[in-house]
């Protein structure tokens, strides 16, 4: 009888205890394969986030989500802010309240452009926006017209290079889409939107979007039921600004203490959000760590235990021929199958669980993609299963090779 049999029958002889052993590998390797998938999406907002604007223009949110709001376009439809604060600093006017306040030339914007959140489509973010939005800080990474235009007319719309490619799109294509608005679930009739460009790709979150002029955009919102804000179709979900160096306080100021909006400072929010993500990241290496030694231990364990108590098995086998190395592989081949099948059960584990974290998780992380979610992680954090049972083996088989066959046999009776 060769060792893959024998071992083989063994664990179906002990089937409660080699269960027990396999759920909790399989518990071990699960977790450890969700806590690294988690990590490499939280991260992998970095890989996309924009880096066309100084600071950012919202409603007031919190600094991280207008951030990751209008740069990475995550999260739900955005709350408004009036139009009207937009056109005023597009046009460079002095702004002044009623207490004669008046904001003159204590600051420069040297480019400005809009952003209004209006939907979703297959994943898509719906933007309506206007052509300054291509003169945001020319870059390798800025949106960039690749064919066609930017859309002038109603119900026109760019492309991201992403949108383009997963829905085949070409020029003169129509994409139909549904509206959205604020803290509502509720959509718009279905409306035909014509495609009159095509952006090229940046490997930034521009290539995942659908963008139409602001009067397609608010037109839409109009439409779309439970509509209803005291500036009417004067609205946006964010604005980008860059600003000259001196001018960004007094701005700050400006927005945050005398209007309804909210100013970020992207850099600064990224480094907050540098700062959030890597304390996590320390904490789950920490705790995959932690699972790994677990597991370890646990086969540890179960070897030492079964060592002794096969110590006249292993004994008879060695009476009848059976070598050291012969032994070694068969308790090896034994840890292999125990592997194997927690391997199987976490992946199962992985599959069903994974939908439900990210669903508690919510909008605190961005949508999960093959890339950022991916499939073969199981393998890696099964593959490390099968190297901590192997580091388990060991001390057992040191027993092994220190035993003596003849004491071992004197006590068959």
């Amino acid at each position: 009888m060769n060792s893959f049999r024998l071992s083989f029958l063994y664990l179906r002889r002990h089937l409660f205890a080699t269960s027990i052993t396999v759920f909790a590998l399989a518990l071990a390797i699960a977790a450890v394969t969700i806590l690294l998938k988690l990590e490499i999406l939280s991260h992998s907002r970095f890989n996309t986030l924009a880096e066309q604007s100084d600071v950012i223009v919202g409603a007031k949110s919190g600094g991280i989500d207008i951030l990751l709001g209008a740069l990475n376009f995550e999260g739900d439809i955005p709350a408004y802010v009036p139009q009207n604060l937009y056109e005023t600093l597009k046009a460079k006017k002095d702004i002044s309240f009623e207490d004669q306040t008046t904001y003159r030339e204590s600051f420069v914007i040297t480019q400005i452009a809009p952003m209004l959140i209006f939907g979703k489509y297959n994943g898509f973010t719906l933007i309506g926006t206007e052509a300054s939005f291509l003169n945001l800080q020319p870059s390798a990474s800025a949106p960039q017209i690749s064919e066609g235009a930017f859309p002038s007319g109603v119900k026109e719309t760019i492309v991201g290079s992403a949108v383009a490619a997963k829905e085949n799109l070409k020029l003169g294509d129509s994409l139909y889409v549904h509206a959205r608005i604020h803290d509502s679930s509720q959509e718009s009739s279905a409306f035909a939107v014509k495609v009159v460009g095509i952006l090229k790709p940046t490997g930034k979150i521009w290539d995942q979007g659908i963008y139409t002029n602001l009067e397609t955009a608010q037109q839409a919102v109009m439409a779309t039921p439970g509509y209803q804000t005291i500036w009417g179709p004067h609205i946006l979900s964010y604005f980008l600004i860059n600003i000259k160096e001196g001018g960004e306080a007094s701005l700050a100021t400006l927005i945050n203490q005398r209007t309804v909006s909210q100013l970020v400072f992207v850099d600064k929010e990224k480094k907050h959000l540098e700062e959030l993500t890597g304390s996590s990241k320390e904490l789950q290496f920490l705790v995959v760590g932690a699972l790994l030694v677990l597991s370890t231990l646990t086969v540890l364990a179960v070897f030492f235990t079964r060592i002794e108590a096969r110590s006249l098995e292993l004994a008879v086998l060695r009476a009848l021929g059976w070598a050291r190395r012969d032994l070694t592989g068969l308790l090896l081949i034994e840890g292999f199958w125990m592997g194997l099948a927690s391997i199987v059960l976490a992946a199962v584990i992985d599959v069903v669980m994974s939908p439900v974290i990210l669903a508690t998780a919510g909008s605190q992380l961005p949508a999960a993609t093959a890339s950022t979610w991916p499939p073969w992680m199981i393998l890696v954090t099964g593959l490390l299963a099968l190297i901590a049972i192997a580091i388990a083996s060991l001390p057992p088989l040191w027993r092994l090779y220190r035993q003596d066959v003849h004491s071992a046999l004197r006590n068959i009776s």
